[in-house]
């Protein structure tokens, strides 16, 4: 009486007893799910964070960091004699070799970005010079 007077509709609430899920298995009964192993990523980046990747980010905020870390791709790479002292000579070579690598990556890119604000400042100014012609 009350649901009839709610709204219910008696056939709808037997339509849904009708559909109740099936109860859960008890513990063991089910099947565990696979394991799952870290796949690398391409993006992931796997290279020592280096001066030359600070230098390039923060040169959106100041292009004067791109001059320098431009400067980098000539600088020879010389660590201090204290510089990993845990490591055998091997690793740090191994190790040196990286953050070279990722050096000379992060100063590409300060080049690239300092060529490309170049080109369109020469833009910026030559439609200017245009325009007011």
């Amino acid at each position: 009486m009350f649901s009839q007077f709610f709204g219910a509709k008696p056939n709808r609430t037997r339509a849904l007893e009708r559909h109740v899920p099936p109860p859960y298995m008890r513990e063991g009964e089910f099947e565990k799910p696979p394991v799952y192993t870290a796949c690398p990523s391409p993006c992931a980046d796997d290279q020592p964070i280096t001066l030359t990747r600070y230098l390039f980010l923060y040169g959106f905020f100041f292009p004067i960091f791109w001059i320098v870390g431009v400067a980098i791709i000539f600088s020879p790479l010389r660590p201090t004699p204290e510089w990993e002292t845990g490591k055998s000579e091997e690793e740090r070579q191994k190790f040196l070799a990286e953050m070279r690598v990722s050096e000379l990556k992060w100063a590409k890119r300060c080049l690239y970005a300092m060529v490309a604000l170049l080109v369109l400042i020469v833009v910026l100014v030559t439609t200017f010079v245009l325009v007011r012609r």
